[in-house]
């Protein structure tokens, strides 16, 4: 499990910066940062040549002007609440293309992005940052939670579950009286009347089973004093999305955290259909989709050859 130490956060100038800051200042309060990049995208810092001529004093650099505008930001969301050596860089051209490369370049543990909802402008979400980047990705929506402490996990039994667990576990660890809900939605299959038993019957097998996985899968952790609650839904309408962030809302949790669901390297950038299905739910709650690093470095390389 990779420690977040580094973190890039995309800011647009807009209202959602305000929102963002926050939130990372929330967490330089908890998990020990070592740096942190708000990073903007603009699509072109050039003028017009006729507009230059005519008025030669706005050329004045406009990457500075919005460094400034940034700083101002900085300034009045988090002040000294802000826990880590921060810089802000502004860059020009595809605001996914920069995106990737610079969490590259940073060797960047987690991109913050913001998730609008009622709040102008285009906003920088984007599914293909989610899907292509290679480290974890947190996507904020405009109400951030006053704290970090419960966190409703995405648990499949895939091979990711042990990574996504462990994530939580150990963000978690940083919170006081943190606690974490591993939730896992279960399905009777189609062919389960060959079998002789009931829907209902099947039901209560697959939900044994389930238990069972649950049980093996914790065992390979050191909970410590953290509180680990477990919960099982039976997904009857095939919407798992639906029924997590359902929990998620019923507990009133701060984070929902899932996982790619890849078992090999270039896969790990294909996200599971859920987290695909939860990036889509007009959420109130943060979501956290993790990946690790170094497993995806080199598939994002040669994808941004291309």
């Amino acid at each position: 499990m990779d420690d977040i130490k580094r973190v890039l956060v995309a800011v647009d100038l807009t209202e959602m910066d305000e929102k963002l800051v926050r939130y990372v200042a929330m967490l330089s309060n908890t998990i020990n940062l070592d740096k942190v990049y708000f990073f903007n995208v603009m699509k072109s810092m050039e003028l017009p040549e006729s507009i230059s001529q005519k008025y030669p004093n706005l050329v004045a650099p406009i990457d500075e002007a919005t460094k400034k505008e940034i700083q101002y930001t900085i300034d009045e969301e988090a002040g000294n609440q802000l826990k880590a050596e921060y810089e802000i860089d502004v860059m020009e051209g595809s605001r996914v293309e920069k995106i990737l490369k610079w969490a590259k370049i940073k060797e960047v543990d987690l991109i913050v992005l913001g998730r609008k909802s009622t709040l102008k402008g285009d906003g920088i979400v984007s599914a293909k940052i989610v899907r292509l980047a290679p480290c974890s990705v947190a996507l904020i929506p405009e109400e951030v939670p006053e704290k970090l402490d419960k966190a409703i996990v995405s648990i499949d039994f895939s091979k990711s579950s042990k990574i996504v667990f462990g994530f939580a576990l150990h963000l978690a660890t940083t919170q006081p009286k943190a606690s974490i809900t591993c939730l896992n939605v279960y399905s009777v299959p189609s062919g389960y009347s060959i079998s002789g038993k009931s829907f209902e019957e099947f039901a209560g097998i697959m939900k044994k089973n389930s238990m069972d996985s649950m049980e093996e899968l914790l065992s390979h952790f050191d909970t410590k004093d953290i509180a680990i609650d477990t919960k099982f839904e039976l997904d009857e309408d095939d919407n798992v999305a639906k029924i997590i962030y359902k929990v998620a809302m019923e507990e009133k949790a701060s984070a929902i955290i899932t996982g790619s669901q890849g078992r090999t390297q270039a896969a790990s950038f294909i996200l599971s259909s859920v987290a695909e299905k939860l990036l889509k739910q007009d959420s109130k709650i943060p979501m956290i989709v993790v990946k690790q690093r170094k497993h995806n470095l080199n598939f994002l390389e040669a994808l941004l050859r291309i």
